[in-house]
């Protein structure tokens, strides 16, 4: 019985030995062997028996196989193969790296005896991949991608000069974009496409997010509140009239008036002022000395004081009617507001041709020629002697410009007291200042020379009806009477 056991000891020994003997010739046959062990995978393939060479074939043929492509608005702006992107495989480097991995597996006991018994083995190698920056510049830049680039415009606040009104002008959305940024990402896409996929297609769409918009936007709080400090003096236009003389306040200087806070515009005081202040120095005619040419030619002076006649602007009211107007939004035409009439009510002025606030109609007066002359559209239209106020009796006509008041049909003249007192009647009353006047004298039979001396009248300027009539039927009211010595 021990013999026996003896006996199949020595053959478990023998069987074992045996099997070490084979397994430690497997294991050699296969370390030797220059090829992957069986059951082995790699990128997803088996490898089981192919040499490193043979795997690095089929990864070139893969690579060639690449194609790489870029989209924008779902329409191939950029295509090609893997190559033409600057990409190409390090041959040399994969070679050795599934060598090595190839190495590593078989100096692995543990992992050699999973492969002989059926089990499987993954095994990484790195791919490594050369990278070209010229070839992927040409391939890769802003003029290879067919839509036309458009660049993107900030919404902007417009004042349309011509037609005198402001809007706001829409942004512009454009295409155009930051092209070193398009680069890197179209470059880190494929490296991390080549890391994760292997040898698989890479498909990218242009990212909108590139696209550089715009800044500003039509419905940008800082437009938006300026054009509704402006919009009220959309239209702004006012055409000065003097006579046929008209002088424009333009769009432009009224814009140029305005002060804007937030989404309120005011008009300047300060300018405001200085534009009445203006009209005032070139345009005022009552109340300043005045400059006047006789029918002799000669020039006299009317102080300031006795220049009842001519034009006064009214500021306050011209600056209230002018506020009104910079805003009615449209052209105005007008004339600036004067003071129209005295304190009495009565016509201050009778019409103007720019700075000539007579415009060739008035009427003149020499108390030392005792004549007069009546001027209408610049020409004489008349003229006659006079008796004027008896200045022997402290009773002479008053000198200066003054407007006729009134005209008025069958008046009676009153005046002095007690004994003195006198009513006479005229067909003719047109006076000018204090109870004096233009009127027919049909009482008087002489005109002109020295009658004035001694028996002149109580300060009137007496004419013969004739004249009187004519003159009346031929003016109105608040033309000029210059009276001078």
């Amino acid at each position: 019985m021990r013999k026996v056991i003896r006996v199949l000891l020595i053959l478990l020994l023998f069987f074992v030995a045996a099997f070490m003997a084979a397994a430690f010739y497997m294991l050699k046959k296969h370390q030797d062997s220059g090829v992957y062990l069986a059951n082995t995978y790699y990128m997803g393939q088996n490898v089981e028996g192919r040499r490193p060479a043979e795997i690095l074939d089929a990864i070139l043929r893969d690579v060639d196989g690449v194609d790489v492509e870029i989209t924008e608005n779902n329409e191939t702006a950029i295509a090609g193969k893997l190559a033409e992107f600057g990409f190409t495989l390090d041959k040399d480097a994969a070679e050795k790296s599934l060598t090595d991995a190839m190495d590593a597996q078989k100096e692995n006991i543990a992992t050699i005896f999973k492969c002989l018994t059926g089990e499987e083995t993954q095994v990484t190698a790195a791919v490594v991949w050369q990278f070209d920056q010229e070839t992927f510049d040409k391939k890769v830049n802003k003029a290879a991608l067919p839509e036309k680039r458009v660049t993107s415009v900030d919404a902007e606040f417009i004042t349309d000069m011509e037609n005198r009104t402001f809007y706001i002008k829409p942004e512009v959305s454009g295409n155009d974009f930051d092209e070193a940024a398009f680069k890197n990402w179209a470059k880190e896409i494929i490296e991390n496409s080549l890391a994760d996929n292997g040898t698989k297609d890479i498909s990218m769409k242009f990212p909108t997010e590139f696209y550089i918009l715009p800044k500003v936007t039509q419905d940008d709080p800082e437009l938006v509140s300026k054009l509704s400090a402006y919009s009220p003096y959309a239209g702004a236009e006012v055409t000065y009239v003097y006579g046929s003389v008209k002088e424009v306040l333009d769009f432009e200087t009224i814009l140029s008036w305005l002060d804007v806070s937030g989404s309120t515009a005011t008009v300047n005081e300060e300018k405001l002022n200085a534009f009445l202040a203006d009209i005032k120095a070139r345009y005022n005619t009552r109340y300043r000395t005045r400059k006047f040419v006789t029918h002799s030619g000669k020039t006299i002076t009317i102080p300031e004081n006795l220049n009842e006649y001519g034009y006064r602007l009214n500021e306050d009211a011209e600056r209230e009617q002018l506020l009104e107007d910079l805003t009615c939004g449209e052209p105005v035409e007008r004339e600036p507001v004067w003071y129209k009439t005295n304190k009495w009510d009565n016509p201050v002025y009778y019409g103007r041709e720019g700075t000539d606030d007579l415009a060739g109609n008035y009427i003149e007066v020499s108390i030392d020629e005792q004549h007069l002359w009546f001027y209408k559209d610049g020409k004489v239209f008349l003229d006659s002697d006079v008796v004027t106020g008896d200045i022997t009796k402290n009773r002479g006509t008053v000198t200066g410009a003054y407007p006729m008041a009134y005209k008025l049909n069958d008046y009676t003249l009153r005046g002095g007291e007690g004994s003195g007192a006198y009513a006479t009647k005229v067909k003719y009353w047109m006076p000018f200042i204090e109870g004096q006047g233009l009127h027919d004298a049909t009482w008087r039979s002489k005109f002109g020379g020295s009658v004035y001396k001694g028996n002149g009248s109580h300060g009137c300027v007496n004419l013969p009806k004739k004249v009187a009539k004519k003159i009346f039927e031929n003016v109105r009211a608040g033309i000029a009477i210059i009276i001078y010595d």
